[in-house]
């Protein structure tokens, strides 16, 4: 079981649900990597909804707060 760098079961950081021995054999939590280099781990239901704003074209929330929006460039 892999912990935070306290030592605590990693949480999902969009809900704060735990990470649980029992989840870390599924494959239902799914992992971000951020840009600085380190892993976070998002629980099934943050997974689909962060799914769904791909889909969607819409800005991904992070563990520091949701992407800022990117202005839409108008066709020529």
């Amino acid at each position: 079981m892999d912990t935070d760098t306290m030592g605590r079961e990693p949480r999902c950081p969009l809900c704060a649900l735990a990470r649980t021995p029992a989840d870390v054999a599924g494959l239902a939590w799914s992992s971000q990597h951020e840009p600085d280099g380190t892993v976070t781990w998002i629980c099934p239901t943050c997974t689909r909804a962060q799914l769904w704003r791909i889909e969607a074209q819409l800005a991904v929330a992070t563990p520091r707060g949701p992407a800022p929006a990117e202005p839409q460039r108008r066709a020529a």
